[in-house]
């Protein structure tokens, strides 16, 4: 049996075991009470039958009975039987003798009982667990006790019944709070790390509570911690290639950058544009090499970024303006929307100002000729939302998460010369993640085509 199933059957047979005991002792104690009450009731309805009978004869006698007979609170009903056998009240005399009704120590009828009544005309006589009154005209009534046993309590339980039922709900409760915070605990834990390992902090591990356990969510909790450890490592190393990588490339490149100068003072003017396209390839290796450089610090040193407030409205209107000057060779025009107040934000202008700039670059990219790019920055609840669309051909639907992926191509454009890295809008989707922001991106419903970029940056 494994050590979590032990543990379960143990607190629910405790819980039991607790349980039983409980309702043992109660149901003892209450049983005791009832029959002292039970004994207290049977003396003072007997004097009180005595004193009745003793101011008013039978009469009396008959309106006490009708009196305790409608007392709901008392555990006895009593039965007045006289000499002939009938009950005052026309009642059905019980089919059976009522136990439990013996005191344990009977009281015993004498003269000083009698004299201590001050009912000279009366004698009370208490045989046992059925008084006997004897009038001074010599009548008799004997005086049958019964139980109430409809009587009832809360919800309709019988009165002794009902503590048993709150002391087993109780301890029940207990145990399984106990249950379910033990079990639910370590799972919470593991949760909370899994949210940080997945927001990317590396360095989350399960609390010491968790996996000095001596069961399988200890276990759990250590093989959780030995997986992230493997996950953190081959992660930062990588990183650390991709950084490695680069940095030696760039050494390369600029030696073939010394390299094609020279060429061209020493060549003739019809290899100049082999020398023009060598220094092109050149220039797009090495903007890549400097993407991946991005990718790998956004992915590994977030908090190194350096916020400060930044007016949203402001930098999307300065980026609108160069990229609308870029455009015109295209006749693209970009309609840009802000509104009137500014929007400020808790950002790096430089990384909030690159993620913005790839995503309108890339819209103008796939735009077509003479068309149009449609900017617009709203306020949502605590979150500015920057909306920009083109009217390009868009992107498949199984395709729209993909694209925020490191060097993913939409398939049809991968061999078009106006095509990037596809590093662009995966450093925006980093940016925006890094600045607790998101990013998504949709097709436009017709009549329109083309892409929309969603941006919600938090509010400073």
């Amino acid at each position: 049996m494994s050590r979590i199933a032990l543990r379960i059957f143990l607190t629910i047979f405790a819980t039991l075991v607790v349980t039983t005991v409980s309702a043992i002792g109660i149901t003892w104690w209450l049983l005791d009470e009832r029959q002292t009450q039970i004994e207290r009731e049977l003396d003072e309805g007997a004097r009180d039958a005595a004193e009745a009978l003793a101011a008013g004869g039978r009469s009396a006698l008959v309106d006490w009975t009708h009196q305790q007979r409608g007392d709901e609170q008392s555990l006895l009903e009593f039965y007045v039987i006289d000499e002939w056998g009938d009950e005052l009240l026309g009642r059905v005399r019980p089919s059976r003798e009522p136990r439990g009704l013996m005191p344990q120590t009977p009281i015993e009828a004498d003269s000083d009982a009698a004299n201590s009544l001050d009912l000279p005309s009366v004698l009370l006589e208490l045989p046992g667990s059925m008084p006997v009154l004897v009038a001074s005209d010599g009548q008799r009534f004997l005086l049958l006790p019964n139980p109430r046993e409809h009587r009832r309590g809360p919800f309709g339980l019988p009165d002794t019944r009902l503590p048993l039922v709150l002391i087993a709900l109780a301890f029940t409760a207990l145990g399984s709070l106990w249950l379910a915070r033990t079990f639910t605990r370590p799972i919470i834990d593991l949760k909370t790390v899994a949210d940080k390992l997945a927001g990317g902090d590396l360095t989350a591990r399960s609390s010491q509570e968790t996996s000095r356990r001596d069961d399988e969510l200890g276990q759990l909790g250590v093989a959780f911690d030995h997986m992230a450890e493997r996950l953190s490592s081959a992660l930062l190393q990588r990183e650390q290639l991709l950084r490695d990588v680069s940095h030696e490339l760039r050494s390369p490149l600029t030696r073939m950058r010394v390299a094609t100068g020279l060429l061209r003072k020493t060549s003739a003017a019809s290899s100049d544009r082999e020398i023009d396209r060598i220094e092109l390839e050149i220039q797009r290796l090495d903007q890549l090499i400097a993407d991946i450089l991005i990718i790998s610090r956004l992915h590994g040193e977030p908090r190194s970024l350096r916020r400060e407030a930044v007016d949203l409205r402001a930098l999307i209107s300065s980026i609108a303006a160069d990229a609308e000057f870029e455009s015109e060779q295209r006749g693209c025009h970009i309609d840009c929307k802000l509104p009137a107040e500014p929007c400020w934000i808790h950002a790096d202008t430089h990384w909030a100002t690159a993620a913005i700039e790839n995503v309108v670059r890339n819209a103008l990219r796939y735009a077509r000729d003479n068309g149009q790019v449609h900017i617009e920055l709203r306020t949502q609840d605590s979150e500015y939302r920057v909306s920009i669309s083109d009217d390009g051909p868009g992107v498949p639907a199984d395709e729209l998460e993909k694209i925020f992926e490191p060097f993913h191509r939409v398939e049809r454009d991968r061999a078009r010369s106006s095509g990037g890295t596809g590093l662009g809008l995966a450093i925006a989707a980093r940016v925006l993640k890094a600045h607790g922001g998101r990013m998504v991106a949709c097709n436009q419903s017709a009549p329109q085509t083309g892409l929309q970029m969603l941006m919600w940056w938090p509010k400073a």
